[in-house]
């Protein structure tokens, strides 16, 4: 007989959108963006039970700009410049099964790095965070996720899992290394090994990835973060900590600390972060600060306020180099609303 699998299929996201204010190092912006407290997206999420305790999943995941129609089209804006374009199935991508074994799964995956950094501070990877400049989610900047990727997630035993995330390195200038089929550009490899432990108050993970960028002709490196918080009834404290460098030592050799805190009275969630990035080639540190508040208007819907300031005395910052002004500071202010569905 034929055994049919139970499936539902599940749309939810967020869009975020407000009024900042940025300090590029001398160079100022104002106006109206997204993404002050998080990253405006719809997911298209499904589980089949397969029966026997094996299911099948899946999540497509697309970012938007939710201010911008021509950034969502990649059209011409009025200056004659092209958009940077949103589309379908931009963020994580991935389909996989599940079972007693644990959970395997094949797509563009979302690095345990990435999840490493939002368990040790609050702020996600919006303002607030430093995001792609003290705290990265791989060696060079804010990438997330590689291509044609594979990741192992253990089973759960006592609050522990391990994990494994694999992509292979594609190169075109070496035939050895490179498959049309298997995407047509250079990417770097990677290889990632994770622990968590998540019980009671207390959640942390620890990550080590291994970046093969030899296909980039740029020279490997090693990723080791460490994530973690405390639940203290209406506070929570977390800690970050992380080191990031190249295997020959002299093009990047970063180790960078955080400290954080929310507390929520009522509807108002505050949050706090200090912490830097000593650059240890200029054995100059940059530091951070930052400060945030929620204040919830329902179980999806928040107001929001964010402020950080970069002190990048050690030159850190790498995201964003081409509108730089010639001085040691950048700052983000952003104000909000953030509404779930």
């Amino acid at each position: 007989g034929a055994a049919f699998a139970q499936s539902s299929v599940q749309i939810d996201g967020v869009m975020d959108a407000g009024f900042q204010s940025i300090d590029y190092k001398g160079n100022k912006v104002n106006g109206f963006n997204g993404n002050g407290s998080t990253t405006s997206q719809i997911n298209f999420r499904g589980v089949s039970d397969l029966g026997g305790g094996l299911k099948a999943d899946f999540r497509v995941e697309s970012d938007w700009n939710t201010v911008s129609n021509s950034a969502n089209t990649g059209a011409k804006k009025s200056d004659g410049t092209l958009a940077n374009g949103a589309s379908f199935g931009n963020g994580e991508i991935r389909t996989g099964l599940a079972g007693g074994f644990g959970k395997v799964q094949f797509g563009a995956i979302n690095n345990n790095t990435l999840i490493a950094n939002l368990t040790g501070q609050p702020f996600g990877t919006a303002i607030g965070s430093g995001h792609g400049a003290v705290i990265r989610s791989n060696s060079a900047g804010s990438a997330v996720r590689s291509d044609n990727s594979f990741q192992y997630i253990s089973p759960n035993f006592s609050g522990f899992d391990v994990a494994y995330l694999q992509a292979n390195k594609q190169s075109k200038a070496n035939s050895a290394n490179f498959s049309s089929s298997l995407g047509a550009y250079d990417q770097a490899g990677v290889k990632e090994a994770s622990v968590s432990y998540t019980n009671g108050p207390l959640a942390a993970r620890f990550t080590n990835l291994k970046e093969d960028n030899s296909a980039l002709a740029a020279t490997n490196s090693t990723v080791n973060t460490l994530g973690a918080n405390y639940a203290l009834g209406a506070a929570k404290v977390f800690l970050w900590t992380q080191t990031n460098k190249t295997d020959d030592g002299t093009t990047r050799n970063i180790a960078a600390t955080t400290v954080s805190a929310t507390y929520t009275m009522g509807a108002t969630v505050l949050m706090a972060q200090v912490g830097s990035a000593k650059n240890k080639i200029l054995n100059k540190s940059s530091n951070i600060a930052s400060v945030g508040a929620d204040y919830n208007l329902s179980k999806t819907t928040a107001l929001y306020g964010r402020y950080e300031s970069i002190k990048d005395e050690g030159g850190v910052i790498a995201a964003a180099t081409t509108i730089d002004g010639t001085g040691t500071t950048r700052t983000r202010l952003g104000l909000g609303i953030r509404t779930a569905f």
